[in-house]
């Protein structure tokens, strides 16, 4: 089984550089392959000498550079990966994050032996001092040579405490973050891709996600699976609030008559800097409303919008 890692990339050369070369680490086993597909979203700094260095001494690495534009985006970066990559398997990945020497392996295994569609969530950790990084890592994969986890994935605590409520998580695809996911190249060419429409931070991915699951992919979460990112988590601002209002009336614009998709407006106060909510608490909320609220096609999102879950204001 061949796998394709599209690593998309925005002047960051210093984080990439050692992504890449967590990547030309690999363990695989013999009956499996890889290419990383880097695609460069009209950097001004040294990333196209970074990767060209990856290039000349790995030939499973290719490099695209788009030119940037306003109508450049982390959707377009991807899908651009995407048309060029000839594996069974399409594994997305930050520039920003490093991962284990198992990490491919472990995204190919999750493959092997089924005949149901499925794609993979994996999670991320986040390091404290990722200049600490020790080149032991890239053979032993150990955490203790990354210079110190300062937190791990929030989406962990939210599944065990969800574990307890029981029954399927019914909003998985909202969890679809392409810090660390993999899917089959052929059902992602049948839901069209990233929708390109979404630009700046947030959602992209999840709404990915959604039509995956919605045309019949299983959304399957590997606890076991993680990359970490070279840094301390985003932390919500003003930008960040706004841009994810805006791809979030996108996103309803574009599954209307969904109640689901307009119940992630419960979600907003996390990302709003005045309100700081907790993450967790206000997602059970979310799934809780979800796995009670019919779905989109089996009815209308009206008695959604009179509980006063509406979009908020940027």
């Amino acid at each position: 089984m061949k796998a394709s890692v599209v690593v998309p990339t925005f002047n960051s050369f210093v984080l990439l550089d050692r992504c890449l070369r967590t990547f030309r680490a690999q363990n695989l086993a013999v009956s499996d392959s890889l290419e990383v597909l880097v695609v460069d979203d009209g950097s001004t700094d040294p990333t196209a000498e970074t990767v060209r260095r990856h290039v000349l001494a790995d030939s499973r690495f290719r490099y695209l550079h788009l030119p940037r534009s306003a109508t450049s985006s982390r959707s377009a970066a991807r899908n651009r990966g995407a048309e060029e990559a000839t594996g069974d398997i399409l594994i997305f990945v930050d520039g920003d994050q490093l991962v284990p020497p198992t990490f491919v392996e472990q995204h190919l295994r999750r493959y092997q032996g089924i005949s149901a569609k499925k794609a993979v969530i994996g999670f991320r950790k986040y390091l404290r001092t990722p200049e600490a990084f020790d080149d032991r890592f890239m053979e032993y994969g150990g955490e203790e040579f990354l210079g110190g986890v300062i937190k791990s994935d929030i989406r962990l605590d939210l599944l065990s405490r969800l574990s307890d409520i029981g029954g399927d998580v019914k909003t998985s695809w909202h969890l679809f973050f392409t810090c660390n996911v993999s899917v089959p190249r052929v059902d992602f060419t049948r839901v069209g891709g990233f929708n390109e429409e979404f630009r700046g931070w947030g959602l992209e991915d999840s709404e990915l996600g959604y039509r995956l699951e919605r045309s019949g992919t299983q959304l399957v979460f590997d606890e076991d699976s993680f990359a970490y990112h070279q840094g301390p988590p985003l932390s919500p601002n003003k930008t960040v609030y706004e841009g994810w209002l805006k791809n979030l009336s996108l996103f309803i614009a574009l599954h209307e008559g969904a109640p689901e998709v307009i119940l992630q407006a419960m979600l907003a106060p996390i990302f709003n800097p005045a309100v700081g909510a907790n993450w967790v608490a206000l997602y059970e909320q979310f799934e809780m409303c979800a796995r009670s609220t019919p779905t989109a096609s089996h009815g209308s999102p009206a008695e959604v919008e009179e509980s006063g879950f509406s979009v908020p204001a940027a």
